[in-house]
């Protein structure tokens, strides 16, 4: 499959154009589902949290309702004055008995109300108008509410208070709200009001919150208790998913938050409730399959589209392809003629496109290499006497110095050791210059070479020549770029050394190491130097070298295009941290001073 792709550009131009085409679709239906997904999820999130916020405002309605209800004992001034004395008498149960049917029909959803005095310690219960005072199981029924004066005891199965069951009266699923009834102002205990209330009225407010089928509503207290839950039997006991604790540690009030486990994945968005007596939660938990709906459909909406617009696409990829790629294969033809040997085929192509004109210039091209064939030859013949020119440039250099090394030992035979000098002299040049492995060489060898030179210039100027080397041992053995020295001495026979001024010319070269581990190394003559407009020139040439400025078009003379070589190799070797410097000498001389990196390691070897 592979191969095919790589060897069939009819291929790759299917392949392209689908990729044109599904590529964008695919893209905008995972960038659409993404932004779908997210906002759906805000706005579902926002509209939940609304909701809650409503929900809660009809629960805590409700329950202070029901701690209104409470209240009574201390607005009912004829109960509270009974409850501080204690009285029992048959006028004092008929106002306890008118109290407690008023509590019981203050609500609908009042199951049974049950008083207990503490002085007499006289329960009373009255549940659906019955008014019951003697229980018949055990000591009578006292909550402990501890420090607290009101508690909610979360939902659970109806209680008898230890009185007969009343055969009329179904059990129920109930709340309780406890009170301790306090003399006032005094904060002594003088009995407790226990009101249980049916879950019918909260369950239809808290059904009204969400979807029973695809979602799920919690109230939970402040100790992981569910007071209403999807499944009643947990009412009332903690559920502990981790999920709750969670919620319940959360220090803000509202809000949402991810849920991945188990049972259960998806957002949970929770209000708190918060009143005097009770710090229930509110949660409302989504599962991702019910958030992100619209957002699947959507997707599966665009991937039919796009299974649509690809099948489309295909057919129509096709047909552009093969339109496209068939003057192409019929170019192949031809080419697979010309290369079996027919090198005068018919290239028939009368088209007006870009083929038309490939083709028209495709025989154009073979004419022209028919033409070309012959002088294909004449470059070959050409081509070997080139390489047999070569081959004799590489033998004449070796040739010569043997030769030199032959004459030398001739003029030693015939006692001419000035000669065979000479000869030595121009041999270790040959051999110094020969040598094109070597691109960097000891200090030393270079200095070597710059004797056997001048010792040449000496015998061709009668000896009227000097050359003095101040270096230390350890500057010898630096390595430096093969022939720098070279170009600087050979400027002072060029253009400063006078022989008809009858002085003799001096040539000294020194080397020595900086503390900042720089090498210099000075070359100085007493020929004519330059006069102050040349030598500003050279300078100003030199400078635009050291930047890399083209300074070889403008063709300086007297010496400036060694000069500028010299300082173009040192920069190409070590950078910014070569430097050429040239001074006129007085009262008449040159001197080139060149600053490179000195290795102390290197120095050393």
């Amino acid at each position: 499959m592979i191969r095919l792709f790589r060897t069939s550009i009819r291929n790759k131009l299917i392949a392209f154009l689908l990729a044109a085409v599904i590529v964008p679709l695919s893209t905008s239906i995972v960038i659409t589902y993404g932004y779908t997904k997210r906002t759906v999820a805000e706005e579902r999130i926002g509209v939940t949290s609304s909701l809650l916020v409503q929900g809660k405002e009809n629960i805590r309605h409700y329950m202070d309702t029901i701690h209104q209800t409470t209240l009574s004992v201390y607005n009912d001034n004829t109960l509270n004055l009974i409850l501080q004395t204690g009285s029992t008498d048959y006028l004092s149960e008929q106002e306890t008995y008118r109290a407690l049917v008023h509590m019981a029909n203050a609500m609908t959803d009042v199951y049974q109300v049950y008083l207990y005095m503490d002085r007499p310690k006289q329960p009373y219960l009255m549940i659906n108008g019955l008014f019951k005072r003697f229980p018949t199981e055990g000591p009578p029924f006292r909550p402990n509410l501890g420090a607290a004066e009101v508690v909610v005891e979360p939902p659970h199965p109806s209680g008898t208070y230890g009185y007969p069951q009343t055969p009329y009266i179904e059990p129920a699923v109930v709340m309780t709200m406890h009170r301790s009834i306090k003399r006032v102002p005094a904060s002594e205990e003088i009995g407790t009001l226990s009101v249980d209330v049916n879950m019918k009225g909260l369950v239809a407010m808290c059904e009204s919150l969400y979807d029973r089928t695809r979602e799920e509503l919690y109230i939970l207290d402040d100790e992981g208790r569910v007071i209403y839950g999807p499944d009643d039997r947990r009412w009332g006991n903690r559920i502990g998913e981790g999920w709750d604790a969670e919620l319940l540690s959360r220090p803000e009030p509202s809000g949402s938050v991810s849920w991945k486990g188990e049972r259960f994945q998806g957002i949970q968005v929770y209000n708190r409730l918060e009143t005097g007596y009770l710090k229930w939660t509110i949660v409302k938990r989504i599962p991702d399959d019910v958030l992100y709906k619209q957002a699947r459909d959507l997707t599966r909406i665009n991937t039919f589209v796009l299974v649509a617009f690809s099948l489309l696409s295909i057919g129509v990829t096709v047909g552009v392809a093969f339109l496209f790629t068939a003057p192409i294969k019929r170019l192949l033809g031809y080419i697979s003629a010309i290369q079996k040997g027919d090198m005068n085929v018919n290239i028939d192509m009368k088209r007006k496109d870009e083929f038309g004109i490939l083709a028209a210039r495709f025989r154009s091209m073979m004419q022209h290499i028919n033409n070309l064939i012959v002088k294909e030859y004449r470059l070959e013949l050409a081509n070997r006497t080139n390489q047999l020119k070569a081959l004799q440039a590489q033998i004449h250099p070796h040739f010569l110095y043997n030769a030199l090394q032959s004459i030398g030992t001739l003029a030693l035979q015939m006692n001419a050791p000035h000669i065979y000098k000479l000869i030595s002299a121009l041999g270790k040049m040959m051999r110094y210059s020969m040598n094109t492995a070597e691109t960097s060489v000891p200090l030393s060898k270079e200095i070597d070479h710059i004797r056997s030179y001048v010792e040449l210039q000496r015998q061709r100027f009668d000896g009227k020549l000097s050359l003095a080397i101040e270096a230390d041992e350890e500057t010898l053995r630096s390595e430096v770029p093969k022939m720098m020295l070279q170009p600087i001495v050979e400027n002072y026979f060029k253009y400063g050394f006078d022989p008809a001024s009858g002085e003799d010319g001096e040539l000294v070269v020194r080397c020595r190491v900086e503390e900042n581990d720089a090498l210099v190394v000075t070359v100085r003559d007493n020929g004519r130097g330059a006069d102050p407009e040349r030598l500003n020139e050279v300078r100003r040439l030199l400078r635009r070298a050291g930047k890399g400025s083209d300074a070889d078009s403008e063709e300086p003379d007297g010496g400036g295009i060694g000069l500028l070589n010299v300082l173009s190799r040192l920069k190409l070797v070590y950078g910014e941290r070569a430097d050429m410097r040239i001074e006129a000498v007085q009262p008449h001389g040159f001197e080139v001073t060149l600053t490179i990196p000195w290795n102390r390691n290197e120095a050393r070897v």
